[in-house]
């Protein structure tokens, strides 16, 4: 038997101050809602940061019941970092979170009941904000009828749910192997959950409550380099996808064609209100990179 319902894996470097946050709202909701470490366990992987997170871990693990911490000797780089706080984690679900992330109000006590309703094999945790456009709550049969659902309503959603931090599997719902052998895509956390969630036919659900709520630094940025082949990225991601789940109607380029089309309407219509809320990416010479791309690179 597992020895936890939820384990909480937290892949972290060098970002003391948004990880003490994050256990800050960990704590105020274990404690509110009363809930133990057979309930929710926590694991940090500590990427080898020389900045105060272990100082900050230490000090959690007092107000935090059930929190594991372990500190690699050297930094492995973020997939393998995140591959290695998989493992750590031992109950029946598994949420793989950023260490930059925030928990909206009432999500831990929320998740817990929602998962003892039933066996289901993907929770969807969508940013708060963000626009999806599918009927909530829902249950899908299965990924694949996910997809499909994505595919007819908003197919942008098959990208954002990218982001490690959106999804909560159960632990069965994982190949390991297929994803160390995918490490190269950037993506290896999804190809190893949504092989084996599509084999066994596993439910994903579309919750009605929110999760968590992404701070306002860009999805297409990573420690605030943007990532400027993020569009080859998906495309090779969603032609596996496609293929995979032998759905003809997706189109691998759609995602990044519907981030182009917004991305042309915020620059034109609202240019003053887009510098204001990424005036930092002024500084970055890789966001005009990430910008030029998206917007004129060819795709296929």
């Amino acid at each position: 038997m597992s020895a936890e319902l939820l384990s909480v894996c937290i892949p972290t470097r060098n970002r003391a101050k948004y990880l003490k946050e994050l256990l800050s709202s960990y704590a105020r909701q274990m404690h509110e809602a009363k809930l133990t470490a057979d309930q929710v366990t926590f694991y940090i992987s500590d990427n080898a940061s020389d900045d105060d997170t272990p100082q900050v871990c230490q000090d959690f693990a007092k107000k935090v019941p059930g929190l594991h911490y372990s500190r690699n000797a050297k930094n492995l780089g973020g997939d393998n970092n995140i591959l290695y706080v998989r493992s750590m984690g031992r109950g029946k679900y598994i949420w793989v979170i950023g260490d930059d992330e925030l928990l909206a109000d009432g999500a831990l006590i929320n998740l817990v009941s929602l998962l003892r309703q039933g066996d289901p094999g993907l929770i969807l945790a969508y940013d708060r904000r963000y626009d999806l456009r599918l009927s909530m709550p829902h249950t899908f049969d299965d990924f694949r009828q996910f997809a499909q659902e994505c595919v007819r309503t908003n197919v942008h959603a098959l990208a954002e749910h990218s982001l490690i931090s959106s999804n909560i599997y159960r632990a069965d719902c994982y190949d390991f192997d297929f994803a160390r052998e995918t490490l190269h895509t950037s993506y290896p956390q999804l190809y190893g959950m949504v092989r084996p969630l599509f084999k066994k036919r596993a439910s994903v659900v579309l919750p009605d409550f929110p999760i968590i709520i992404m701070r306002d630094a860009p999805a297409a940025a990573v420690d605030g380099v943007w990532i400027n082949d993020l569009d080859a990225i998906w495309i090779s991601y969603f032609k596996w996808l496609r293929e995979e789940l032998e759905l003809p109607e997706l189109d691998p380029t759609a995602p990044s064609e519907y981030a182009r089309r917004e991305l042309i309407k915020k620059v034109s219509r609202h240019p003053i209100r887009l510098l204001a809320n990424n005036w930092r990416s002024l500084f970055s010479p890789s966001a005009y990179g990430f910008v030029f791309n998206r917007i004129f690179r060819k795709r296929d």
